[in-house]
């Protein structure tokens, strides 16, 4: 019985898994922290690595942007930041006191007793986005023509090109009024300084037209935009936007300050413009400044037929 004993417990220590076996085998089997759940997966390093160079991207446009606004701000004169000034505070004012949009906006029924209208309406801004694209498009344009002509002519251009807007905005709007006998055009209200804009594209045109427009990104490597294409595309774009929004009262009016002042601007530069000096004719009759060479050529033959009457008039 002793020797049975024996043998037994030999067996059973034998047979016996050693201390801590148990454990060892858990870990190198089930126990045990697969390598692939642990280690991140390829296409989540991908798409990381994609979303830091889009950050990286953004972050180079984003200084681009400051740079040129920095640049901008740094060459502007007086002039500009001045006229800069009074559009961002004429937004304020119609932010904070709406009603007065009333009384200085162009309103064609308003604008008989209300004749001043027709002159602030072009200094007035009752969109945050149209404020924000005047104030830059006049600093950025006035850095380029003022130094050529001097304040004095960039000024009288301003004045004369914002009331010449004004007036035949306000005798259209009461033309199709009494046409058409609908009080949309009756009490449409607009204003702003895109007219005034659409001139200086076409100074600009006159004076620089091949130099190259800055686009910044990198929309600039695709999109080569010179000068002399400025007053085409936003005439063009400010047609269009008035034609998908339903000649909505802002719109149709954006478009009539911009197609009057591209055409005031011309006219003034075409047969008015003085150079200071004895003898020179005043205007540019060069047959690259004509009206209809700003436009690409399928408009062309109807526009020289449209600015026809201004060379009969003028000449």
């Amino acid at each position: 019985r002793a020797l049975l004993h024996s043998e037994h417990t030999t067996t059973m220590r034998s047979s016996a898994p050693p201390l801590g076996g148990g454990s060892s085998a858990s870990a190198s089997s089930g126990g045990a922290i697969p390598l692939s759940a642990t280690a991140p997966r390829g296409g989540g390093g991908a798409n990381s690595t994609e979303g830091t160079s889009g950050v990286a991207e953004v972050d180079r446009l984003i200084a681009r942007v400051r740079g040129e606004m920095s640049l901008l701000l740094a060459t502007s004169s007086p002039t500009t930041k001045t006229i800069a000034v009074v559009l961002g505070v004429s937004y304020v004012l119609n932010f904070i006191a709406p009603w007065a949009a009333d009384y200085l906006a162009l309103v064609p029924e308003r604008t008989l007793p209300c004749v001043w209208n027709i002159v602030t309406a072009g200094y007035y801004e009752m969109n945050i986005v149209g404020a924000a694209v005047d104030m830059l498009g006049v600093m950025y344009l006035g850095r380029l023509v003022e130094p050529i002509w001097g304040a004095a002519e960039f000024v009288h251009f301003v004045v004369v090109v914002n009331l010449c807007v004004g007036a035949c905005t306000f005798v259209t709007m009461y033309v199709l009024y009494l046409v058409t006998r609908s009080q949309f055009y009756l009490f449409a209200k607009f204003s702003g300084f895109h007219g005034i804009l659409a001139a200086l594209m076409v100074a600009l045109r006159q004076l620089l037209p091949e130099e190259r427009v800055p686009v910044p990104g990198p929309l600039g490597a695709l999109v080569r935009i010179r000068n002399k294409h400025l007053p085409g595309l936003y005439c063009t774009a400010t047609a269009a936007l008035c034609v998908v929004s339903g000649a909505e009262h802002h719109h149709i009016g954006l478009y009539l300050f911009v197609a009057f002042g591209a055409l005031a601007g011309w006219c003034y530069l075409r047969y008015f413009q003085s150079h200071g000096e004895e003898g020179r004719p005043k205007g540019d009759s060069s047959e690259e400044f004509a009206f209809a060479a700003q436009f690409p050529p399928p408009l062309q033959p109807l526009l020289r037929r449209l600015t026809d009457p201004c060379h009969a008039l003028f000449c």
